[in-house]
Parts: structure tokens; C-alpha cells; sequence
């Protein structure tokens, strides 16, 4: 009735999860020397010190972050910040620390965390299941050779036969579509859609079969996320973030409900079956062409570093038990909102303009985010 598997985990790329949280300028210190930064904890901080240099590290904070760091900087560099306001320390790239030293006085300096436990910061099951998620989407039209077009009237999804004049096309949604019509379309695609009425029934999500635990603790550094645009220089855009590096490996459990999905008396429990032999084949199928297309931009514009990944990736993807997967910030609109599927005049489904990239002075030599195989084990 369960069935369970070890589900490997390989990043090709950087690897970035935001938890909506942001360390402030006040909250680390950095060790220009040994290209590394201590995480402060400001409370722990503030009962430390003596009650002059509290004041004076309240003056600065209050005058905003390029002075909060350098106050704390002083403390670090005279050895009078206290080893209990530290949490821990975490190496960083030249290109986070070089962003933090030229910061100007407007510059945030706040840098976001990847999701931490008491042992460390770990890759969230649920993010990696958003992403069997959307390949699942993509499969499950494609098989069925079914298009989804969206009435405006009644605002719900239908479905009729794919003709080939519709080409690459098998979702047309309206021209601005809302949190709700992209909830319904996935009711409508995934089978748990409420018949005759608005509203879902998530108990009959096929998903809900699909049970993903979180990784282990997992070494990381800081690193400045930078924005390639081809026509526009967004070298000073500052985004600051924890990451998981290049060649990190995750180790997580799947187990697959197969009871939930079963016919039982003519009632099942979830709208559908996932069985996990199909989910690599849609995985493969739909990161493989998300990564065929951002490679021929790549080639476009000559982004060495980016066409290093996809090579890469067609490498491992001659195992034919291997396939991609795309996680996280920067994955980018292709990855998410099923792009591959709209029509090319629609807002949603043109090329994007801009890659988010990491590991590089300039916003063109960086690696693209988020790109990882993956491998399924029996156990």
C-alpha cells in the first residue's frame, strides 16, 4: 500500500530557498581576512556590552545599516564583540563580501537565509515538491492531449482535444490571471476540481499521495545573487542570500501512497495515480525542455558558465534513471508558471529577459540558480 524511496538529490547550479525572513545589517559581521561571517544574535549582543559601547552601537544602528556595520566591524576588529552574541560563522563568496564592503549608505545589506532547524539549514521536501508538482501538470496535459482554455464568463477551466494548429500550445488563460485562476486550473488539470461548482476539494488532491520529508543538515555559504539582462546593466542590483553550493548532495525520503490513489467500490481517495516510475518520465520531460530553452538563450548571449550547467546536465540525463529538477529563487518563470505551454503573444508566455545568476563579479559570468538531478532509490 506505501511504497517508500531514497530520492537523491545533486545541485548543478546554486542553490537558494527563501523563507520570506532577512538577517539586517546589525545581525552579522564579516571577517573580510578569512572570507567568512559571523551570525549575530542582537539581543545576546545588547546584554553584552558594556554600557558605553551599547549606546554607541545603538547610535549607529539607528542611523541605518552602512553604519550598523561599521560599528560592528570596529567591535569585531578591537576584539571587544562579545563570543556569546555569536550563533555561528559562515564561509562567503568574494563577490558577497566585496558587496557588503562597497555598500553605500542607502544599500539594504539585509542577505536572506535558507530554512534552519537547531541542526542546521536543510532543503525543504515542500519546495522540491512544488517542483514534481509542476512537471506532474505539464505530463498530465501532454498525455492526455487535452488543452485547458479558461471562460471568462463562467471563470472556470474546460478542456477539448488538442488540433495541431495549436502547436506547442495547451493552456489558454486569460490575459491576467489571479492566484484563484491558477488554483482552479490546477483543480481542473489534477482532477480535484468540485463538479458542477467553483471551489476545490483538496482532499482529492493526487499529491496528497505524495509524501516528501526535508533534507539533512546541510553546509552552505553566502553569496551575492545577481540579474543578467541583455540590454540593461544590473550589475549595482544588490541581493544578498544564503545558498547551498555547487555539487551539494541531499539525501530525502519519498513514500508514495498507492492505496489513496486505488479504486475501492467505486470511491478513491485522491483523483488520481502518481505512480513514481511516471513522475521520472515527466520530470524528464519537462525540465528537460525548460533547460533546452534557456540554453539556446545562454548560447545567444554567450553565458559561458550557464552553458558549463547544461552541458552538464545533458551529461547525467544519458542515465536514463536520472532526471532534472529546478528548485527555488531564480528558477525563473519558465520553471514555474508552465510557460513552455502558453501562447507566445501572452504576457506569461514570452521569453523572459532576464536570468538571475551567482558565483561571478558580473551578472553575465554567473551560474544560473536552482538546477539539480535527481535519482530515485527503492527501499
Amino acid at each position: 500500500m506505501m511504497r517508500s524511496f531514497r530520492l537523491e538529490l545533486e545541485a548543478l547550479s546554486p542553490v537558494h530557498v527563501g523563507t520570506g525572513e532577512a538577517y539586517p545589517a546589525y545581525a552579522y559581521v564579516p571577517d573580510f581576512a578569512k572570507k567568512e561571517v559571523h551570525l549575530l544574535d542582537p539581543g545576546a549582543l545588547l546584554l553584552a556590552l558594556p554600557e558605553t559601547r551599547r549606546r554607541q552601537y545603538l547610535e549607529k544602528v539607528a542611523q541605518g545599516p552602512k553604519a550598523a556595520q561599521e560599528v560592528l566591524r570596529y567591535l569585531y576588529q578591537e576584539g571587544q564583540l562579545p563570543r556569546e552574541a555569536i550563533l555561528r560563522t559562515l564561509p562567503a563568496s568574494p563577490a558577497f563580501l566585496e558587496a557588503v564592503q562597497s555598500a553605500t549608505e542607502e544599500a539594504a545589506l539585509e542577505y536572506r537565509p535558507l530554512p534552519s532547524s537547531p541542526l542546521g539549514p536543510y532543503l525543504p521536501g515542500s519546495s522540491v515538491k512544488g517542483a514534481l508538482r509542476t512537471a506532474w501538470l505539464f505530463h498530465a496535459l501532454v498525455e492526455r492531449g487535452q488543452v485547458a482554455e479558461f471562460d471568462r464568463r463562467a471563470e472556470v477551466w474546460g478542456f477539448r482535444p488538442w488540433r495541431e494548429e495549436d502547436g506547442n500550445v495547451h493552456v489558454y488563460p486569460s490575459r491576467n490571471p489571479d492566484l484563484q485562476e491558477n488554483q482552479a486550473f490546477e483543480g481542473a488539470v489534477l482532477g480535484y476540481a468540485q463538479e458542477g461548482r467553483r471551489g476545490l476539494n483538496l482532499y482529492q488532491d493526487p499529491f496528497r499521495a505524495v509524501r516528501l520529508s526535508d533534507s539533512g543538515p546541510t553546509p552552505t555559504f553566502l553569496n551575492r545573487i545577481r540579474v543578467f539582462h541583455p540590454n540593461k546593466d544590473t550589475s549595482g542590483m544588490v541581493i544578498l542570500a544564503e545558498t547551498f553550493r555547487r555539487g551539494t548532495r541531499f539525501a530525502l525520503t519519498l513514500r508514495y501512497h498507492e492505496g489513496l490513489s486505488r479504486d475501492w467500490d467505486g470511491k478513491r481517495g485522491v483523483s488520481m495515480p502518481i505512480p513514481p516510475e511516471a513522475l521520472v518520465r515527466a520530470l524528464r520531460d519537462y525540465y528537460g525542455q525548460v533547460a533546452e530553452w534557456e540554453r539556446r538563450f545562454a548560447e545567444d548571449y554567450e553565458l559561458k558558465k550557464a552553458l558549463k550547467v547544461y552541458e552538464a546536465l545533458s551529461e547525467r540525463l544519458k542515465d536514463p534513471e536520472v532526471f532534472p529538477l529546478r528548485v527555488g529563487f531564480g528558477s525563473g518563470r519558465l520553471a514555474l508558471r508552465l510557460a513552455l505551454l502558453l501562447p507566445e503573444d501572452h504576457p506569461e508566455g514570452e521569453e523572459p529577459k532576464t536570468r538571475k545568476t551567482a558565483g561571478a563579479r558580473l551578472p553575465r559570468d554567473g551560474y544560473p540558480l536552482g538546477w539539480m538531478v535527481g535519482r530515485l532509490e527503492p527501499l
